[in-house]
């Protein structure tokens, strides 16, 4: 542990984890889980805004002040969770001796009590603060991400943050951006009997989904970590009527992942490109190009995206992080990038705010029915992110 380091209430942090789990917070639904934030923030000595984000969904906005104005580090997490699917006891928040179970406790509500333990532990410490310290409970993350985007509506501002998502205690310096693509084919329905009455949309869909697997996309070197690639997925496809009657569209939604230096622009084009030589070179090819996902109705998400990140290994955040991590566990902790997304995407990107993503959790979890927590994990990440904060925000 570094010295002048607060002591953490590890038990207070499992607890918490526990109490979050036990609240359902499936995206649309974070109004309940907001309401039981503020208290526990407000009792802790935080003054707490809830902004409202749309109708009963609020972004939990905590902050610890210092002597002077400003927030030295802000730890940003997010209170929504994907449905229980078929996961049995989803918000039982069931224990054994090394984990905690239940939706939502990978990703990402130990990540969200360790951070309110980190908190209560600057506290309890009676450490006198430079500058402030904040707590982000944003709604949304798991679909049009309204709640960082409220973020940057605000003008938040901090000199560093964390955050909170689930890394297996790996330090993330920036994560893909996903830019959800939809291409339609058209074709001439007929009946199923006579196909060459019609043009089958499937068939031309064919040709398209053999030119996207030929597709090699962008490759960066992301210094400290190394390669990284950009990826494609063809992840839906719905085409016809019925089994007998010739197709007359048919569509396909892409998973594209970006990485640093691509846009959406770019990946636009090169689809772009695959459509315009099919259709010179078939006279009964048309197909149309959209950014589109299934559960994305929001306009401005759209028209926005979500953008790769990427901050400097050398930035301050980092070494933080590292030396903090090495004071609690004795190794200097492993440097990643995310092939999944994180919303460090708009505080990086536009609230130039320096960020790494670093807490509780196997991300492979995620979303699964086996979605499980470690204690011990949440017990690290609640130190870490103390000595992190006294770091930046105490007065030396």
């Amino acid at each position: 542990m570094r010295s002048g380091s607060p002591g953490v209430d590890v038990e207070y942090a499992i607890r918490l984890t526990k109490e979050l789990v036990r609240i359902p917070s499936v995206t649309g639904e974070e109004g309940e889980i907001a309401k039981f934030l503020a208290e526990e923030l407000s009792g802790l000595g935080l003054k707490v805004e809830l902004r409202r984000v749309q109708g009963d969904r609020f972004n939990v906005i905590g902050v610890l002040k210092g002597g002077e104005e400003g927030v030295a580090l802000a730890f940003h997490g997010h209170t929504d969770t994907v449905p229980p699917y078929g996961m049995e006891d989803p918000f039982s928040a069931k224990e054994d001796e090394e984990y905690i179970y239940g939706r939502g406790s990978c990703d990402q509500k130990a990540g969200l009590a360790a951070s309110i333990a980190a908190l209560k532990a600057v506290v309890d410490s009676g450490v006198e603060l430079r500058k402030g310290l904040a707590f982000l409970g944003v709604v949304d993350e798991e679909r049009e991400h309204r709640g960082s985007y409220a973020l940057v509506e605000d003008g938040f501002k901090a000199d560093a943050a964390i955050c909170t998502e689930p890394t297996g205690l790996e330090i993330a310096v920036g994560c893909k951006g996903t830019l959800p693509v939809k291409i339609t084919t058209f074709g001439k329905a007929a009946h199923g009997s006579a196909p060459w009455r019609g043009i089958n949309a499937v068939y031309k869909m064919a040709k398209v989904l053999l030119a996207l697997e030929e597709l090699e996309p962008r490759s960066v070197t992301v210094p400290g970590v190394g390669e990284v690639r950009g990826s494609l997925n063809v992840g839906l496809i719905r085409g016809g009527e019925a089994y007998n009657v010739v197709p007359d569209s048919c569509s396909i939604w892409i998973d594209r992942r970006l990485v640093p230096g691509e846009t959406p622009g770019d990946v636009l084009r090169e689809i772009r490109e695959i459509l315009d030589e099919f259709g010179r070179s078939d006279p009964d090819f048309r197909a149309e190009l959209s950014v589109d996902r299934p559960d994305w109705g929001w306009e401005p998400i759209k028209k926005r995206g979500l953008k790769p990140c990427l901050v400097n290994p050398e930035e301050d955040i980092v070494r933080q992080i590292s030396e903090a991590h090495e004071g609690v566990t004795g190794d200097r902790g492993k440097l990643k990038f995310s092939s999944g997304y994180f919303e460090m995407d708009f505080l990086v990107n536009d609230l130039g705010i320096p960020t790494v993503a670093y807490g509780p959790g196997d991300p492979e979890l995620a979303h699964t029915p086996e979605e499980r927590v470690s204690k011990h994990q949440i017990a690290i990440a609640s130190r870490v992110y103390a000595a992190v904060a006294v770091a930046l925000a105490a007065k030396s």
